[in-house]
């Protein structure tokens, strides 16, 4: 028998996702708290902790003196602190690549719809206005046009097979390069970054959130892009300098940009970039697909199984 905490959202949706993961279990209990924040009542019963989403700081691990492992639903561990958990003897797990397909589709859709003005073009039908060459000037397409992909990890390397089908030029960059094999496989090439920012007619980032990363692509990186390119954000928010991105969109420098991460999210009224021309705004939504979200919470189910039997989980971070 085991006992879970979900820390996350309460979307009716997702929760039954996470009971129907539970359902084969014979004598687990899964706690569900009335909000996003757990009691202490609930938490010094809690064995495992399921994270979506939220901090899981030192005032969580104080509080929960039975906790043994946490299980981040998803790749991101950038709301855990990690000093905290070892100091309290908690295993701490991801699941990369899990939500990859999911992403790396949402990224093509963006890419499509801000190369074409879907947005703008669809409010525009809807309103009973017949206007097909609004935004002719600006709308391109893909075929022959170099798409650059920063981090090729597993979402890298699916949005890469994907983009092929569009017969664009494929170049990326990354900190650990990959082996020439899989770079001929996937039809891509490896360069420096500022090598490939003058070449990209679209940038898209899939790297995690580290010193290293915050806030990689800034105005000096937008101004080293061709006019009219399109810039992709589905991984986090601070990898790239918000004010300089509306700012390169209203110059018209940067056409178009895909974004599925907001500093402050999910607070963002008022935020620039939803006022700059030709973005495509999702709400972190790249992983909310039936089949990812069924697919995560059977996985982390089977690992805490594992961890409970005495077995070495999979994807142990620390």
């Amino acid at each position: 028998m085991i006992t879970a905490i979900w820390i996350g959202e309460q979307d009716p949706e997702v929760l039954s996702l996470l009971r129907d993961a539970f359902t084969p279990v014979p004598g687990a209990e899964l706690i569900i708290p009335a909000g996003t924040a757990p009691s202490g009542e609930e938490l010094a019963r809690t064995e495992y902790i399921l994270n979506g989403a939220g901090v899981l700081d030192e005032a969580v691990f104080s509080r929960a003196p039975n906790l043994k492992m946490v299980q981040r639903v998803g790749a991101g561990t950038d709301g855990i602190d990690f000093d905290a958990a070892r100091r309290a003897g908690v295993t701490v797990a991801n699941l990369p690549g899990a939500n990859s397909v999911a992403v790396a589709e949402l990224a093509v859709a963006s890419l499509l719809a801000c190369a074409r003005h879907l947005p703008g073009l669809n409010t525009a039908t809807h309103a009973g206005e017949w206007t097909p060459n609004r935004w002719l000037h600006s709308s391109i397409e893909l075929s022959g046009k170099t798409a650059a992909i920063i981090g090729l990890g597993h979402i890298g390397r699916l949005l890469a097979a994907r983009l092929t089908a569009f017969d664009m030029r494929l170049i990326y960059f990354d900190v650990f390069r990959q082996p020439p094999d899989v770079e001929e496989q996937l039809g891509i090439e490896f360069m420096a970054l500022d090598d490939l920012l003058p070449l990209a007619d679209v940038l898209s980032i899939h790297v995690p959130l580290t010193e290293e990363t915050n806030g990689l692509i800034g105005a000096k990186q937008l101004a080293a892009m061709p006019t009219g390119s399109i810039v992709l954000n589905l991984s986090r928010a601070s990898i790239v300098d918000e004010e300089a991105l509306a700012a390169s969109l209203h110059s018209g420098h940067t056409a178009g940009a895909g974004l599925d991460v907001f500093i402050g999210e999910p607070n963002i009224a008022g935020h620039p970039l939803l006022d700059a021309p030709n973005v495509v705004a999702t709400p972190h939504a790249g992983a909310q697909t039936r089949d990812t979200v069924s697919r995560v919470f059977s996985r982390a189910v089977e690992n805490l199984l594992e961890h409970a039997a005495g077995r070495t989980p999979a994807h142990v971070i620390d």
